[in-house]
């Protein structure tokens, strides 16, 4: 009586091993549709200030790669900053190391022909506005 306890105790550890397996590494099939748009989903968007609308709360950028228009609409929760290195761009110091500083800005602190980076919580799609974008950064 005693083997048959032990051949059961392993078999159950061995059912119990592969069901943990199978919920670890198997994705429902529910899951498999949001997961393959969040992989080909487009949360960034790179361009140049083409107007800034202070009343309307948004800017118009340039998508550096298409050359499209899209209009930014900045959120009350939307982090704005300009990143400025500690040295002259044209002229970086050698085998050293930076992080650039943050400083806080404003909407109406942009300027046509800024360089910006514009990071969204939601997959950006071709031709529709970005919404309360997570960040906006103004490069130097």
């Amino acid at each position: 009586m005693n083997k048959l306890n032990k051949t059961q105790v392993a078999l159950v550890l061995i059912v119990v091993i592969l069901g943990i397996g199978v919920f670890l590494f198997k994705v429902p099939q529910n899951m498999k549709g949001k997961q393959a748009q969040t992989q080909n989903a487009v949360l960034s968007i790179a361009g140049s200030v083409g107007a800034v609308n202070v009343s309307g709360n948004s800017f118009a950028l340039i998508n550096a790669k298409e050359g499209k228009e899209v209009t930014v609409k900045v959120g009350n929760n939307t982090k704005m900053v300009r990143l400025v290195f500690p040295f002259d761009l044209k002229n970086p110091p050698a085998n050293k190391t930076f992080t650039p500083e943050r400083k806080p800005i404003a909407l109406k602190d942009l300027k046509t022909g800024d360089q910006v980076f514009v990071r969204a919580s939601e997959p950006i799609k071709a031709g529709q506005d970005v919404i309360n974008p997570i960040e906006i950064q103004i490069l130097p």
